[in-house]
C-alpha cells in the first residue's frame, strides 16, 4: 500500500472523481482501519490515531471542565449531567457539537449492538457524506461501545471491531483528507475544532467547510459567502480554551 500510495492518489484525484465503489474494489486495503490511518499519514506526515488520543488525554477534562463551569446551552447541561460515564472523547465531541448548535447525527449515528453492515445500509437513513455509525448497547446518554463502521454515499465502506470511539473517529475524520472531502454543513464547526485543536492542521488560509451562500448587506441579493481562514466560532472557543487551560493547569 505504501509502494502504490501515488497510484491510489491519481486514482482518487481524477477528474471527475471516481465512485466508492470502484476504489473499494481497485484498493479494497485502503478502506480498513490500517490503511486509512496510514494513508493520512504519508498524505499530511501526522499520526492520526495517536494524535487525537494524546490530545483527549491532554487536554479532554480540561475541555469538560471549561464547559462545567461556563455551559453555554441547555445540551451542554444535559450532557454534562448524563453521558460523563461515555469514553471522554465521546462526551467532549458530544459537548463541542452541542456548543456549536450541531446537531450530533450530522457527525455519528448510533445502531443496535447486533447491527451489521447490511442491517445499517437498510435500517438507517444514511446520508451521502461520511458519518460514524456507532453500535452500542445501553442508552445513548451512557453507551457502550462495540466497534464502528464508516458509511460513505449511503454505504458502509469501513468497519472497525476496537471498540473505541477515539479508533472510529480518528478514521472518518482522515476521510475527508484522503478523499478530498469539504466539511457538510452539519458539523463543519465540529471538525475544523478537531481539524485544529487535536489533530494540529492548522492552514492560515483556506478551510474544509463549505462556502454556503449568504445575503449581502451593502446589496440585499444573495451572493457566495467568503472563506475565512478560520471560523469565528471555532477561533472564539480555541482562545477561550488556551485561556481556561493555562489556569486550569
Amino acid at each position: 500500500m505504501e509502494l502504490t500510495f501515488s497510484l491510489q492518489r491519481r486514482h482518487i484525484n481524477t477528474l471527475p472523481p471516481p465512485d466508492i465503489e470502484d476504489l473499494k474494489t481497485k484498493w479494497p486495503f485502503l478502506f480498513t482501519p490500517r490503511y486509512i490511518y496510514a494513508h493520512f499519514e504519508l498524505l499530511t506526515d501526522i499520526n492520526v490515531l495517536h494524535s487525537l488520543e494524546l490530545s483527549m488525554e491532554e487536554c479532554g477534562r480540561a475541555i469538560t471542565e471549561y464547559f462545567r463551569g461556563k455551559p453555554t446551552n441547555k445540551d451542554v447541561k444535559d450532557i454534562l449531567s448524563n453521558g460523563e460515564d461515555n469514553e471522554m472523547a465521546l462526551c467532549v465531541v458530544q459537548l463541542l457539537m452541542a456548543h456549536f448548535g450541531e446537531d450530533l447525527t450530522g457527525l455519528i449515528l448510533f445502531t443496535d449492538v447486533s447491527a451489521t453492515a447490511a442491517d445499517v445500509e437498510t435500517t438507517l437513513s444514511l446520508p451521502a457524506s461520511p458519518r460514524l455509525i456507532l453500535p452500542v448497547s445501553g442508552a445513548t446518554g451512557q453507551v457502550t461501545i462495540r466497534g464502528w463502521m464508516i458509511t460513505f454515499e449511503g454505504r458502509v465502506i469501513s468497519e472497525g471491531i476496537t471498540p473505541t470511539f477515539a479508533t472510529g473517529l480518528a478514521a472518518v475524520f482522515a476521510i475527508y483528507y484522503i478523499f478530498n472531502l469539504q466539511y457538510q454543513d452539519e458539523p463543519a464547526c465540529t471538525l475544523e475544532f478537531i481539524q485544529r485543536r487535536f489533530i494540529g492542521i492548522n492552514p492560515e488560509r483556506g478551510t474544509k467547510a463549505k462556502r454556503g451562500k449568504v445575503v449581502s448587506k451593502k446589496k440585499g441579493v444573495i451572493v457566495q459567502k467568503k472563506s475565512s481562514a478560520v471560523n469565528t466560532h471555532v477561533a472564539m472557543l480555541l482562545k477561550n480554551l488556551l485561556d481556561f487551560e493555562w489556569n486550569f493547569i
